[in-house]
């Protein structure tokens, strides 16, 4: 065998082997590209994409620390709160579809407990946890546990509007210019009956402040309510509160408590913003002809209590996010043997 025969031999065999290597080649799959989080600009600060979805995600919350006071009490009551809510919401052919869910989570310290039937005694945890809000909105449409549609108030401490949260359903139609109409059936007790409450709503908000107008009808009694509530900013610093109301009755909706209220009542709230961030504030509302809805008779009592109520607030923003809220209130009036000074320090921790 010649070196040239040898040289074209050892070439092919090589290619041979080159050929078989090359058909068992392991194949490495391409790894699939990260999605990272996007952040979602269209509904404000803190909203971000959920990945593989046109859905923006907002976390947020709270820890409040409070201790309040009352010189009707043998001391100091102190609460740690937690608050944790998400915010999800996403553009349909309806409008934007909303989903807010809100926990409330409270510890109020121990008690010493005695049992009056036996005698025996233990320190006792006083805490709880509980759903605050729980609604989605579509459009105008809203469906789940939120605040009365009746909600409104002062901004102050001392004050009362009526209303707490409840289920309902309620449509708001934003006529534009800044001018609202909302309509609510509420059911504030469970399997009670077929007649929900109903609630209406007119809002009007502009450059110099806003006017809420509010009515609302309670079947249990058959009684209405009604109020009106005007903020009027007469300076960039300083806001003149203005509240009004009027019960025919005993309602859900009674500014002393639930089916416990005034025939009418007037308020007033003065703010002032001294910087951004200490902001002050004095009020007082006057409580006219009490009264009770009394159930063994379903009709209302009427005791003609009058009564009122001053305070003043203060605000303070410590750092970003943490803030501070002092607030000292008077009550009195006849439903009072003596006049009751009581207030709170309050602690918010946002996040």
């Amino acid at each position: 065998m010649n070196i040239k025969s040898l040289l074209l031999g050892s070439a092919a065999a090589l290619l041979a082997v080159s050929g078989a290597r090359a058909a068992d080649a392991v194949v490495v799959a391409e790894p699939e590209p990260m999605e990272y989080v996007r952040i979602c600009d269209v509904y404000g600060a803190g909203f971000y994409y959920i990945p593989g979805t046109e859905t923006c995600l907002k976390i947020g919350g709270l820890v409040r620390y409070q201790i309040d006071w009352d010189d009707q009490d043998e001391g100091w009551r102190k609460t740690a709160a937690a608050r944790v809510n998400l915010d999800a919401r996403s553009e349909t052919e309806y409008g934007t579809f909303r989903r807010f869910i809100e926990l409330h989570f409270q510890h109020n310290g121990q008690e010493y407990v005695v049992d009056t039937t036996d005698g025996s005694s233990e320190w006792s945890d006083t805490q709880g946890s509980w759903i605050r809000y729980a609604f989605f909105e579509l459009g105008g449409l809203m469906i789940g546990r939120n605040d009365t549609l009746f909600d409104g108030a002062l901004s102050g401490e001392f004050d009362a509007g009526g209303g707490d949260f409840i289920n309902s359903i309620r449509y708001t139609f934003d006529a534009g210019n800044g001018i609202a109409v909302s309509v609510a059936l509420e059911e504030e007790d469970n399997n009670f009956d077929y007649v929900p409450l109903v609630v209406g709503k007119v809002s009007v908000a502009q450059g110099w402040g806003s006017v809420d107008l509010f009515a609302a009808y309670d079947d249990r009694f058959s009684e209405f309510a009604l109020k009106g509530v005007a903020k009027i900013k007469a300076t960039d610093a300083l806001t003149l509160e203005l509240l009004a109301a009027y019960e025919s009755g005993a309602t859900w909706f009674g500014l002393a408590d639930f089916y416990a209220g005034y025939e009418w009542s007037v308020g007033g709230y003065l703010k002032y913003a001294v910087n951004d961030r200490l902001t002050v504030g004095a009020g007082g509302q006057y409580f006219a002809d009490s009264h009770f809805g009394n159930f063994l008779t379903n009709t209302t009592t009427e005791v003609g209590n009058d009564d009122w109520s001053i305070g003043a607030v203060i605000d303070y923003k410590i750092v970003e996010n943490l803030n501070a809220k002092l607030a000292v209130n008077y009550d009195d009036g006849d439903s009072f043997t003596d006049g009751s000074f009581n207030g709170f320090l309050r602690l918010d921790a946002s996040f």
